[in-house]
């Protein structure tokens, strides 16, 4: 695929228009023109240079070596063969006319693809620079709300506790066969469920502390896929892996870990729905700047997600669905940040991909 776009590249349109028909229409006026115009063959063989600079500007040392080798290619003959309208010049000056072609040619095509690799580096790292500080704004914004969160979830669990204290006090004195008992048993199922909608936004307002210890990355993809099993059978989403060979060395909690591809998978697995589908988790690692990243990715077959919902998806609260909580990938970006990690999110051809991103030992 690569030589075929630097093939294309050579004859692009542009190249055609100021590379090959200029080299070409130069020889000829070089073969058209008579000997006794000295002045006017100096001129032209330094009008070589023009689409020789120009092919470097376009496609780099490849593109200015081959307008080198057409302009010797078209010019010797009528430099050194021809007997009749040839370059009047002496031969020295015509040899280190071509010579000089030659090395123009690779400096300026040496030039550019230096040039053109600077400019790649630093788009990198611009990009690096952009998502690392989305990473940090995200980062900022989770914690400073985090400890809203926690300041309030602790404000209710203290008077749902009285509550609960109540309820069993006066569980035993209504009836069982009584009108208000089924008022009474939604009255501590409410609480019940205040209760576990406090516990989550305290897990995402303060994780708990992770156990950092060496582990297997592919240790945890396999419990992982134990969680989901009995989920994916009943909706008829096949999951499949992608593990490597070899051990994938990252320090963390296996348990936290699992929790942060099971919050995703989940979210997959109900956008997915009862249509059945596909879920890929693979592991594998990658440079990234000076050290090696290992990289847990979980890709489903959709449906994508709007753009505009994609860098609001970690933000708390924001769900796709009527009845969600929106902390489920906080919680996860959460967890990973402990990791020292990131979570990336991108729209990949019918589904979603994420990333979840650790530096790997």
């Amino acid at each position: 695929m690569e030589s075929t776009g630097k093939a294309r590249s050579l004859f692009s349109g542009r190249m055609i228009a100021w590379v090959w028909l200029p080299v070409i229409a130069i020889s000829a006026a070089h073969f058209l023109t008579s000997p006794e115009l000295h002045w006017l063959h100096d001129v032209l063989r330094r009008v070589y240079y023009l689409p020789i600079l120009f092919a470097a500007f376009v496609a780099g040392l490849r593109g200015a070596l081959a307008a080198v080798a057409l302009v010797v290619v078209t010019y010797y003959p009528h430099a050194f063969l021809t007997a009749h309208h040839f370059d009047p010049a002496a031969g020295m000056e015509k040899a280190l006319e071509i010579v000089l072609y030659v090395v123009v040619g690779g400096v300026a095509g040496w030039l550019t693809d230096q040039e053109r690799k600077r400019r790649v580096e630093l788009e990198r790292a611009l990009d690096e620079q952009r998502v690392l500080q989305q990473q940090l704004v995200r980062a900022g914004r989770l914690s400073a709300l985090g400890e809203v969160v926690a300041g309030i979830a602790h404000e209710i669990k203290n008077p749902l506790h009285a509550l609960a204290g109540t309820a069993e006090v006066v569980d035993p004195l209504i009836p069982k066969d009584c009108e208000e008992r089924r008022l009474w048993e939604i009255h501590v199922s409410e609480l019940k469920r205040l209760e576990r909608t406090a516990e989550r936004f305290l897990s995402f307002a303060r994780p708990q502390p992770a156990e950092q210890v060496a582990l297997d990355l592919r240790d945890v993809v396999q419990r992982l896929v134990e969680l989901l099993g009995a989920q994916a059978r009943r909706q008829g989403v096949e999951v499949r892996t992608v593990l490597p060979e070899q051990p994938v060395r990252v320090r963390g909690d296996r348990d936290h870990l699992a929790q942060v591809g099971l919050n995703i998978a989940v979210n997959a697995l109900e956008a997915i729905g009862d249509r059945g589908g596909h879920l890929d988790i693979r592991v594998d690692t990658e440079p990234r700047g000076a050290r090696n990243a290992a990289v847990m990715t979980l890709e489903n077959d959709g449906p994508p997600v709007p753009e505009a919902d994609l860098e609001r998806l970690f933000d708390p609260f924001h769900s796709g669905r009527p009845d969600g909580t929106g902390l489920g990938l906080s919680i996860s970006a959460r967890i990973a940040e402990l990791h020292e990690g990131t979570i990336e999110v991108e729209n990949a051809g019918l589904g979603v991909r994420f990333r979840v991103v650790l530096p790997a030992l």
